[in-house]
């Protein structure tokens, strides 16, 4: 049996593919946001208005949408980055502290990463929704079904706020016990 017991214990480090593959999106990630800050840069150097389906659209306007694609890019490499480090410090660290990380690396479990990730996909969302906006209303109208987005970012919010609350009812038992 304990020979099963350190095989199973073993297998705690295919984990590590995970942290690769979210370290390289990660990077991936930062260099597609990194691409994307330069061309709009590159569009307000070289200031030249544009037409888009025959409405004009500001150098601004464009340069806008293109910097909150950036900030999309950025955001999804910080949960990339996120996710490697939970992954790694849940699965391959094994609740070692590590004194040199700060406050935003502590993780209480893989609850906390979760409820971490669906913070930074509420924030995405609304970004992308924002970004979205701003187009529907430089190029074209505005239709009903784009309310679908902020349909979910209130979805969302809404479950993270009941998982708050299931877990602060769990908490009050066991202060009680002490």
């Amino acid at each position: 049996m304990p020979r099963l017991v350190m095989a199973i214990r073993w297998t705690r480090f295919m984990s590590v593919l995970a942290v690769i593959s979210s370290l390289l999106g990660a990077l991936l990630m930062f260099w597609i946001g990194t691409v994307n800050t330069l061309e709009a840069v590159l569009l307000v150097v070289n200031a030249e208005e544009s037409v888009v389906e025959g409405s004009r659209i500001s150098t601004t306007e464009l340069a806008t949408l293109e910097l909150l694609e950036c900030l999309d890019d950025f955001l999804v490499g910080l949960a990339f980055l996120y996710f490697a480090y939970g992954i790694y410090a849940l699965f391959i660290q094994l609740g070692k502290s590590d004194t040199d990380s700060g406050t935003w690396s502590k993780l209480g479990g893989i609850s906390t990463l979760k409820k971490t990730l669906m913070e930074v996909l509420i924030v995405l969302l609304t970004v992308v929704f924002v970004k979205g906006l701003l187009e529907r209303l430089s190029f074209r109208g505005l239709e009903w079904t784009y309310l679908v987005i902020p349909l979910s970012i209130l979805a969302l919010a809404a479950s993270i706020r009941l998982l708050q609350f299931e877990g602060a009812e769990t908490a009050k038992p066991k202060e009680a016990d002490e």
